[in-house]
């Protein structure tokens, strides 16, 4: 069961990073702006969830897979 989640974790990590990237190339952001909008897309709402939770410093940040998904993803949409 632990499987099926960290894969439908990093699926929607994905998802969500190509949909902020591709909300930065419609505004004619650079590649960092590309990166900084996919990454904040993808991670922002696991961030807010673990601070309200009293989770610190939150998974999304520490657990280093996360953030790189991120990235690579918002990377390869640009």
């Amino acid at each position: 069961m632990n499987i099926v989640l960290t894969i439908t974790n990093y699926i929607g990590i994905i998802a969500f990073a190509v949909s902020g990237a591709m909300k930065a190339i419609r505004k004619g952001m650079d590649l960092l702006g590309v990166i900084v909008l996919g990454f904040t897309t993808a991670l922002g709402g696991g961030i807010i969830s673990n601070i309200m939770l009293g989770i610190h410093p939150p998974i999304n940040l520490t657990y280093l897979p996360y953030p790189l998904t991120a990235i690579t993803a918002s990377a390869a949409t640009f």
